[in-house]
């Protein structure tokens, strides 16, 4: 049976919301055989006996149970006690739960990489590539998809030119305006400024959890649309169009703490089609793996469907959005990056040359010439 590694936690806001995401997948998980590993807050990688069961977080100190740490090496994970490997156990798939910075934005991806491990979702360079809105706005604009109009700067541009910068916002993309951290998710430090009075107490909110902003045209009354696509055997598969119910923006805790069930909304068929067709070429457009979710804004007043951001990662892995069952999704994701993985395993990595003979004889030579 094969092991797979449910990677979660981390070094991020989204902490907690990734920890529910794989407390989700591993109760829907089977057909495989699931090792837990867990990265705390501090960035440490540790399993445990009891990661599958919800109240251990609750307080994780006190609750957590035979814990040990993990360290990853060429196709294992390595269990490890008083600092001796303990356990080494062969890596079949890691099933990415992680959301957010360290986990979502190519570092845990490269990580993987280097050790030779498969893993369910986008891979390094389109990881953080959809992970900065700013980086992912230049490549939709490249492939002829809108998104709404935006300005960008980082820590050091604003300290250095906070006057021409906050002219700009005022100039170009005016009032309202969404501000909101260049890396980020789950709405945290996001905010619609309103009054020109708050605008720098709302960027110097955004930066606390990053050193680059994105200041975006609020578009009023859009409604708002998400859709799920993920790469199963090859193929492409958009999911079920959903309308999100929200208020001016969609918070965090509207996301995740409210205990209303979103509302479904009738969505007529020709803008069902037109966003499920939109999301798959953005998925393509940014080459995309695994499961994403694309979030949409609709303009009713010029009709135009703008792509707000993608989630390469999504909460719940999106599998509400899809007509089939959570499993069945797990199943896919998984197979489809061993698949990969395999056939990358044909290319070529070495390359025979003279070149370090070549090197160590014109060191010789000069060393004989400085004599």
């Amino acid at each position: 049976m094969k092991e797979i590694a449910v990677i979660f936690g981390g070094k991020s806001v989204e902490h907690d919301i990734s920890v529910i995401t794989a407390l989700q997948t591993m109760k829907s998980i089977c057909g495989y055989k699931v090792l837990p590993i867990y990265i705390k807050p501090d960035g440490q990688f540790v399993t445990a006996q009891n990661l599958t069961k919800p109240q251990t977080y609750l307080n994780y100190a006190k609750n957590v149970k035979k814990e040990r740490e993990v360290i990853f090496d060429k196709s294992y994970a390595n269990i490890v006690k008083n600092k001796k490997i303990v356990q080494k156990i062969k890596i079949d798939c890691a099933l990415l739960c992680t959301h957010g910075h360290g986990g979502e934005d190519g570092a845990l991806q490269g990580m993987l990489e280097m050790c030779d491990i498969p893993y369910s979702s986008c891979k390094v360079a389109s990881s953080a590539m959809c992970m900065d809105k700013t980086l992912t706005k230049a490549l939709l604009q490249a492939n002829h998809i809108k998104s709404p109009a935006y300005v960008h700067f980082d820590i050091c541009q604003y300290k250095a030119k906070k006057i021409d910068i906050l002219k700009e916002i005022k100039d170009k993309i005016k009032l309202p305006c969404i501000i909101k951290p260049a890396n980020g998710g789950s709405s945290v430090g996001i905010s619609i400024c309103e009054d020109i009075t708050k605008i720098e107490s709302c960027i110097d909110e955004a930066f606390l959890y990053d050193d680059k902003i994105i200041v975006e045209k609020y578009i009023e009354k859009a409604r708002e649309f998400c859709c799920g696509v993920v790469k199963i055997a090859n193929n492409i598969i958009t999911s079920n169009v959903n309308e999100v119910k929200k208020g001016k923006i969609y918070t965090f805790t509207e996301k995740y703490l409210s205990a209303k069930e979103q509302e479904k909304k009738k969505i007529d068929t020709p803008t069902i089609n037109k966003v499920k067709r939109l999301a798959e070429k953005t998925y393509k457009a940014l080459d995309c793996d695994g499961v994403v979710r694309v979030d949409f804004l609709y303009d009713q007043k010029d009709n135009i469907l703008y792509v707000n951001e993608l989630n390469t990662i999504p909460g719940s892995l999106a599998f509400n959005l899809f007509p089939f069952p959570f499993a069945d999704l797990i199943k896919g994701i998984i197979e489809e990056a061993i698949s990969y993985h395999n056939s990358k395993g044909k290319l070529v990595y070495s390359f025979s040359s003279e070149a370090i003979e070549k090197y160590i004889d014109m060191t010789d030579h000069l060393k004989y010439k400085m004599r």
